[in-house]
């Protein structure tokens, strides 16, 4: 049985970069436990593998999230990566649906609408940097690389793809090339053909290609040497503990109003779905030992 992972490549003489990922389980994961309708599970998951491939090489505290806010029904989706290959994120309406387009695809760019792409690097000094630029399709693989283009001023190819239906995922994976200082005429030419010719990348995936197989098919002919190898999986950071600060930042009269309640107060995580209960009593003592923390 195949697991994600990426699989990151220099070829034409150091002058390109590829990376490549299968991320169906990740998708899988994220539509169950967000129950997302088959277009959203298509905007999401294309998003969290664009994630997945920026966010190789991400150490310590770093992170890397990708939101895109528009004004279509699904009203945002965000993906965020985190060292190790891990990645999670949302959507802000997982039951949102479009019609299929004019070529029987999911709708994602419908489904999105008009609105724009935020890029939130944080690096281990705790400190964000954001750039955002406007969508040009909202099918988020030519918005990631509108975004290099002009945010980072990187020519890059980018390509993600969900293969998916009304029973679940199938495939899902991404491919992203991008020129390094150096690349001449030929190594640009060369890619961009690469790029017009590659089927959908989702299709490789189900055809059981390997992030290795599908960089020797795209970087035919610039002899790609495979450097990295990187196991992927969706992970969340949420925990009791953080939760707990969370309802914390609530305010004492909040906690007051939940202890007095009578019953459970649920508090949900936005980026795995997963759900946390606390008994009046416990909100009773989080309200003390706030309390205390605040005397002191």
């Amino acid at each position: 049985m195949q697991h994600d992972y990426a699989a990151t490549a220099i070829a034409a003489g150091e002058t390109a970069r590829i990376v490549a990922a299968r991320t169906t389980d990740i998708v899988r994961e994220a539509q169950a436990r967000h129950d997302c309708s088959p277009t959203v599970t298509a905007g999401l998951g294309r998003l969290l593998t664009g994630a997945a491939l920026l966010g190789i090489g991400l150490s310590g505290s770093e992170r890397l999230t990708l939101q895109i806010n528009g004004n279509g029904p699904v009203r945002f989706l965000v993906a965020e990566a985190m060292p190790g290959g891990r990645v999670r994120g949302y959507p802000g309406r997982a039951r949102a649906e479009v019609p299929l387009n004019a070529n029987g695809k999911f709708d994602v760019g419908g489904a999105i609408g008009d609105g724009s792409l935020h890029v939130t690097r944080i690096y281990d000094t705790g400190l964000p940097y954001t750039s955002a630029v406007p969508l040009r399709s909202g099918e988020i693989g030519d918005d990631l690389a509108y975004y290099f283009a002009n945010s980072e001023q990187v020519r890059s190819v980018v390509a993600v793809g969900v293969l998916a239906n009304p029973q679940g995922v199938l495939a899902a994976g991404g491919i992203i090339a991008q020129l390094l200082p150096g690349a001449d005429l030929a190594t640009i030419e060369t890619l961009e053909r690469a790029a017009r010719a590659l089927p959908q990348i989702s299709s490789l995936v189900r055809a059981g290609l390997t992030p290795e197989q599908m960089i020797e098919r795209f970087a035919e002919g610039l002899e790609p040497t495979v450097s990295h190898i990187q196991p992927l999986a969706f992970s969340c950071l949420c925990n009791r503990t953080r939760v707990v600060r969370a309802l914390v930042t609530l305010g004492m009269e909040a906690l007051r109003e939940m202890a007095a309640a009578g019953e459970d107060t649920e508090a949900t995580c936005d980026f795995c779905g997963q759900r946390y209960y606390f008994a009046p009593d416990e909100i009773g003592k989080i309200l003390d030992a706030a309390s205390a923390q605040d005397v002191s």
